[in-house]
């Protein structure tokens, strides 16, 4: 009689037991999906929230990389009237004197002979021409013409002690002596030149008798048709845009041999 009792307690007990468990299990599974279900939308939040944030940060990294591109770009000299820009186009405009300029026709012409002091009276004037054309650009107070002159002047100069080396490689000393009497006559020649332009043809010729033919010419015809020709360079370069001279240099230079005098 005990033992029936015992066991039916024993099994109201087990009972009780394995209900308590599948309670507990689906508390427990409820709690679990609810969790999990909330972690869900907590991710999917914080993945819209990461959509957003990255979105963001890519319109403002994108911003940000136009504004640093936009200094680059102004540095290295792209942007308009800027240094940079214009110290480019001071190279480009002394590269259509010593690439562009026919110098045998005037070695040819004028009887030059065919050394470096010749091809350095050659670019002098030139570049003289463009220095008085430089003068014409930038504000009222003329900084941006002064700017553009001094860097032609010295990719000029730059070409200059190239060369030179190459000549004297053998005697370097005498080649800097040589380089700075070139630089003492073409302060002088600037001035004289200057003169000339300013005034009749008879004080530019006079000029370029004294600079350009050394005193040595006696043939005034090739003196009045080297004044011909410079007077036709300047109308030429006066002729040009800012556009065509400083942004986007086209230096079309008119040719010796069609510069022509009447008989």
């Amino acid at each position: 009689m005990l033992c029936t009792r015992a066991a039916a307690r024993l099994a109201t007990g087990l009972t009780t037991t394995l209900q308590l468990r599948q309670h507990t299990s689906t508390l427990y599974n409820k709690h679990h999906v609810a969790a999990a279900a909330a972690k869900a939308i907590q991710q999917c939040r914080l993945c819209s929230t990461g959509v957003v944030d990255k979105a963001t940060k890519q319109q403002t990294t994108t911003a940000e990389d136009g504004s640093i591109l936009k200094r680059v770009l102004t540095k290295v000299g792209f942007a308009p009237n800027t240094k940079a820009r214009l110290k480019v186009t001071s190279h480009l405009l002394y590269e259509s004197v010593a690439d562009k300029i026919n110098y045998v026709a005037f070695f040819r012409d004028f009887q030059l002979p065919n050394t470096f002091n010749s091809w350095f009276l050659v670019t002098e004037l030139h570049v003289w021409l463009l220095l008085m054309r430089s003068m014409a650009e930038g504000s009222e107070t003329g900084e941006d013409g002064r700017f553009l002159r001094n860097c032609i002047v010295e990719a000029m100069w730059g070409d200059v002690n190239t060369r030179a080396k190459k000549l004297g490689a053998n005697n370097p000393s005498r080649t800097r002596q040589q380089i700075e009497t070139l630089s003492e006559q073409f302060q002088a020649a600037l001035i004289a030149y200057d003169e000339g332009i300013m005034s009749d043809d008879r004080v530019l010729a006079c000029a370029l008798w004294r600079r350009f033919f050394e005193m040595e010419c006696d043939n005034y015809a090739q003196i009045e048709r080297l004044v011909k020709y410079v007077r036709m360079q300047t109308v030429m370069l006066d002729s040009l845009t800012r556009e065509q001279f400083i942004v986007k240099p086209k230096i079309a230079w008119h040719d010796l041999d069609k510069c022509k005098i009447d008989a």
